[in-house]
């Protein structure tokens, strides 16, 4: 009878096993006996499982799973590769599981791009979530995209990966130590937070990010342990928050955000109920930076609370510009500790236009901002418009470069490395030196 019963609890166990190791559910992360790692070689077409190697300039590759980059090893993506995340027929998009490095790097000729078929490449799908992007564990080492172009991220994970059961980020880490390099690159089309960093050491440049959220979810969602700069980057109709820090979690490392020359215009309005909804945002515990930023019709303005590290937070020089009152009431968010700064610019409606090249800060009604997810297609979309500055501009020359860009101890090194802007003197992501976004 013993036996028996042993014979019933081993067939039930190898049952479950199996099942866990179905190829059509993702990989058992904890499982010791992953080392079967595929070399990526010329004659690569399609990506999934266990990967590590280079993706060849110029070519396509399928991802038909899941791409799993196990610990200490690396996947180099080199200029002009398209990565089309097909999957392979079940609901769950695939995604790159990180536990070793990316390393993508293109250019301004050859960009990278990350997307999924051709026919799902529509505006009705930018908020589907369609892959997974890029999930990172407590040993992934770097992610670097430079010159790259992501488009339709989120979705929930399937079973086996990080995000199981849950909505997955664009980009996810789990390490106060890993590195991650986001430079010249465009961002199309998030379900919820582009970026959320639980630890890690970042630096966000000169990027373009459209259409991130759905009804919520902020560009950059940083929690405990995270450190570096966020600059010179253009952000239209986010969801809730561009960039949000927070120090909350374990880590015994401050969260501590510089966030400087960016332009941000028409976000915070797809997260319903007050107090949600800020372009810059800092809270619980964290401290950082928040200077020479264009600030354009967003549903509040620069949003301190209480249990942030108010002492060590320094947010004067930005520009704010409002169209309604109602927008301008909340420059200085109503549930906020943020005070009017000396050399800020902030008057009431309709004053200190930001006089952008090619763009009416005007054009859209009131109804049009609370109409969530039926807003106009224009008010979140940079092209065709210019965001650069007239030579009239009030933000031009009334900016601060009296600070340095936070010091992080970075290990990348060559073209890996970041690349670390100093602040301009002209607001906003194209100072009229050039120094700024390159994109449009």
């Amino acid at each position: 009878m013993k036996k028996n019963i042993l014979s019933i609890i081993l067939i039930a166990f190898f049952a479950v096993y199996i099942t866990a190791c179905d190829d059509s559910t993702g990989p058992d992360l904890s499982d010791p006996d992953l080392d079967e790692i595929t070399t990526i070689t010329g004659e690569t077409t399609e990506l999934v499982g266990p990967m590590r190697g280079t993706l060849l300039a110029g070519r396509t590759y399928v991802m038909k799973g899941d791409v799993i980059i196990p610990p200490d090893e690396e996947i180099i993506v080199e200029p002009g590769v398209t990565i089309i995340a097909e999957g392979n027929g079940d609901e769950f998009g695939p995604e790159f599981t990180v536990q070793g490095s990316i390393i993508a790097i293109g250019t301004a000729e050859q960009p990278i791009l990350f997307t999924v078929p051709e026919n799902l490449r529509t505006y009705e799908n930018r908020f589907a979530g369609l892959w997974g992007g890029f999930q990172g564990s407590e040993e992934t080492k770097a992610m670097v995209f430079k010159h790259v172009r992501m488009e339709f991220l989120g979705g929930e994970g399937g079973p086996g990966t990080p995000r199981a059961g849950r909505i997955r980020y664009g980009i996810w880490t789990l390490s106060d130590q890993t590195e991650v390099i986001l430079e010249d690159s465009w961002i199309y089309g998030s379900k919820d937070d582009f970026f959320r960093p639980v630890g890690g050491k970042l630096n966000i440049v000169r990027n373009v990010f459209e259409f991130c959220g759905e009804d919520g979810g902020d560009i950059i969602n940083v929690k405990g342990g995270t450190v570096g700069n966020i600059a010179y980057n253009l952000v239209i109709g986010a969801a809730t928050n561009a960039f949000k820090p927070s120090d909350d979690g374990a880590s015994t490392i401050q969260s501590n955000i510089y966030v400087y020359n960016n332009t941000i215009l028409n976000s915070g309005f797809r997260r319903a109920g007050t107090g949600r909804g800020s372009n810059i945002n800092f809270e619980n515990g964290a401290r950082g930076r928040a200077h020479n930023n264009i600030l354009v019709n967003n549903k509040n303005g620069i949003r301190i609370l209480e249990d942030a590290d108010r002492s060590n937070i320094d947010y004067d020089y930005n520009l704010f510009y409002a169209t309604f009152e109602e927008f301008a009431n909340q420059f200085i968010p109503e549930d906020s500790a943020t005070e009017a700064q000396p050399n800020s610019i902030m008057g009431g409606v309709g004053e200190n236009n930001p006089m952008f090249v090619s763009y009416n800060p005007d054009q859209f009604d009131l109804e049009a901002y609370h109409a969530a997810e039926n807003q106009p297609v224009e008010m979140n979309i940079v092209s065709p418009h210019n965001f650069r500055l007239q030579a009239n501009s009030p933000a031009i020359g009334a900016g601060t470069t009296d600070f340095s860009p936070l010091p992080v101890s970075f290990t990348l090194t060559g073209e890996r490395a970041p690349s670390i802007l100093p602040p301009s003197v002209d607001m906003g992501a194209y100072p009229s030196d050039g120094s700024g976004l390159q994109i449009f």
